[in-house]
């Protein structure tokens, strides 16, 4: 399998290439996957009894092959990887009362959904560094929880080094200490005077420079980064199947969404054939609810802090490969877009390219407000604590199931998927009026001691962040 730009002017990457990628290509685009499989029926059904691990690694054989991975070696790593998880079966489905199926996908060291994908990327990574006996130097933009679980997932790791830049003051104290209490020497963490699409600005624009990038080796664990997106399609495998193992009816998966990774995968596994019904469900900020419920593509002003940090973005740099897909991967018509919205702030997206994303891609905006009133509900029904950012998801179906009172829906099922642990949010817990959890992993995290580098407002961070790298490269090379 080859990738290429959503705006054309790349093509022909390897997924090493790929997996090594800063993200952002010379043409400004994104990679996606050059064709998208097609599974028929009796796939679907022959994957429906496998577990999360299994179907991990049959869904990534079909776009890594076996020149660059052997399948032992890439069932190897995928093991690996989730041997570091706590429950057996990766993740567990919680069903509720009132029909509420909740996926929660944080029983990992960083206690959040990210554990599932960046782990297997480090350990992608970490099978090509060994073999070629590289060096490559990560850079990371984090809203909250990609930062903890991008370290954990590298922390120690020979050959490589991250640098991680995270929104200071604007995320949870619990967040910040999954971060600054890691004490390794190929981490490096930087707390910035602004948000996290601040954050993101003096990352691109040092990804963007071919000659720096090449010179020292930079890539990325978010979910820019394709491999991401596509160990964050299995999750909606492994989920349809639990809620229908006969494959013969509609899955409606909601989830909260940032920067739009997760729905990405969901849109590729949906292109592939899985039966599902997709809802980005989003807090204040809400750039993807308004393209997507109006081709409304403008940003804000100012990022709104919210009760849910880690989706408080509006730069969900992921849409750029939702539309691709759903528009039949016309870079033309992407380039165009995200070129003009780039330069302008807005663009408005035409509505035959929206009529298709309705076709199985929805979304949902809710409240602060609306976040602590369904954090109360869930827990007085069922005695079941949220984390804010899964609140947001849960909102949605309490919202939907109003609405469809009464009526017969396609929708055989529904399901949010809990994106964080509601333990490393205890301040949007006790807003909300109830009684934050205590955690071992959490409370081992506010006993380390902690380090970062802050960037103020009147520094230059890109040169900050170039700085770092060629000390980084000197450190590797032995100058």
């Amino acid at each position: 399998m080859k990738f290429n730009s959503t705006r054309g002017k790349v093509k022909g990457c390897t997924f090493e290439e790929a997996l090594f990628s800063p993200g952002y290509q010379a043409d400004g685009g994104l990679l996606l996957p050059e064709t998208i499989p097609t599974l028929s029926k009796g796939t679907l059904k022959s994957w429906a009894n496998l577990s999360f691990s299994d179907i991990c690694k049959e869904f990534l054989s079909l776009f890594v092959s076996e020149d660059e991975i052997p399948r032992q070696d890439l069932s190897d790593a995928i093991d690996k990887a989730y041997a570091r998880l706590e429950f057996p079966e990766v993740v567990h489905l919680a069903q509720l009362v009132d029909g509420l199926n909740i996926l929660e996908m944080f029983h990992g060291p960083t206690l959040a959904f990210k554990d599932l994908s960046t782990f297997v990327v480090g350990q992608l990574m970490g099978f090509f560094l060994q073999k070629q006996k590289k060096h490559v130097t990560l850079l990371v933009g984090t809203s909250g929880d990609t930062g903890s679980s991008s370290i954990q997932a590298v922390k120690g790791v020979e050959g490589i080094d991250i640098v991680v830049l995270f929104p200071k003051g604007r995320i949870s104290n619990i967040q910040e200490r999954s971060m600054t209490t890691v004490d390794a020497d190929n981490i490096h963490v930087f707390g910035v005077d602004g948000s996290s699409d601040d954050a993101d600005v003096p990352i691109r624009s040092v990804s963007l420079d071919q000659e720096f990038r090449f010179r020292h080796n930079l890539g990325t664990v978010n979910s820019i980064n394709i491999a991401r997106v596509l160990c964050q399609a299995v999750s909606f495998f492994y989920v349809y199947f639990k809620l229908c193992p006969s494959c013969d009816g509609v899955v409606e998966i909601i989830a909260p969404s940032g920067a739009g990774g997760n729905v990405a995968g969901g849109v590729i596994a949906s292109k592939m054939g899985l039966p599902v019904k997709l809802v980005c469900a989003v807090n204040g900020n809400d750039i993807i609810h308004r393209s997507i419920s109006q081709g409304d593509f403008s940003r804000k002003e100012k990022v709104i802090p919210t009760l849910s940090p880690a989706i408080d973005i509006q730069n969900p740099y992921n849409l750029e490969r939702i539309l691709s897909l759903f528009s039949n991967n016309d870079c033309n018509l992407i380039r165009e877009l995200f070129t003009k919205q780039e330069t302008e702030g807005a663009v408005r997206i035409p509505d035959d390219l929206l009529q298709k994303v309705h076709s199985t891609l929805t979304s949902h905006g809710c409240t602060d407000d609306a976040v602590k009133t369904t954090m109360q509900r869930c827990w007085k029904e069922n005695g079941y604590l949220l984390c804010p950012h899964t609140a947001v998801g849960v909102a949605c179906y309490y919202h939907k199931l109003a609405q469809r009172a009464g009526e017969n829906s396609q929708i055989k099922h529904s399901v949010v998927l809990a994106t964080a642990s509601p333990a490393k949010f205890p301040e949007a817990v006790s807003t909300a009026g109830l009684t934050p959890e205590d955690n071992p992993i959490v409370e081992k995290w506010l006993q380390l001691p902690s380090k970062e580098t802050i960037m103020t407002i009147d520094q230059d961070w890109e040169e900050i962040l170039r700085n770092k790298v060629e000390e980084i490269t000197r450190r590797v090379e032995g100058l």
